[in-house]
């Protein structure tokens, strides 16, 4: 079964939820906890076929990669998903620029960003790019990757910006306080 666009969304909202122990019951349990990894780890399997056998866009791709770096922050760490997940991200990102219409006119960051990723903003939402470099820049520490990160986040404003950038942005905020 293909998981549509809004699907994948909602499941991602879900996990930053479970991830923030928003709705989460003062008697959460390890069996809790497991259930929501197991599930985590179904949803993960599910699209990584999707990956391997549909014919997807670019866009497809990097929807249901960003879905898979979001669902693995539940429950235990699965360190061959996430490098599977960088793998496919770093083969995306040049298929990306070349069904590019137009690169990004940003001199600032072209030195310093890899041209796929400068490139490659046109074809996928600037959010959802913004959120998957991120969760790639989180398990590679790719430095090359925080200009245009920065770059993304900077054109933000309070008034545009998602329910999963909000997500997104406390997260961090979360993790630079510990």
């Amino acid at each position: 079964m293909k998981e549509k666009k809004d699907e994948l969304q909602a499941y991602r909202l879900k996990c930053y939820c479970q991830m923030l122990l928003e709705d989460i019951h003062d008697d959460y349990a390890i069996q809790d906890y497991q259930a929501d990894w197991k599930e985590a780890q179904d949803k993960v399997k599910q699209l990584f076929d999707e990956l391997d056998t549909l014919a997807l866009s670019p866009e497809e791709q990097a929807d249901r990669l960003l879905t898979i770096f979001v669902a693995l922050q539940i429950g235990y760490r699965a360190p061959d998903l996430f490098a599977r997940a960088t793998d496919m991200t770093y083969d995306l990102l040049p298929q990306l620029a070349e069904t590019a219409e137009s690169p990004i006119p940003n001199s600032q960051f072209d030195n310093h960003c890899p041209p796929s990723v400068v490139r490659c903003q046109t074809q996928v939402r600037r959010s959802q790019l913004s959120i998957l470099l991120t969760f790639l820049f989180q398990e590679t520490q790719d430095e090359e990757l925080l200009p245009y990160i920065d770059h993304f986040m900077s054109t933000w404003n309070e008034d545009t910006m998602s329910e999963e950038d909000r997500y997104l942005i406390e997260l961090f905020q979360l993790a630079e306080e510990t």
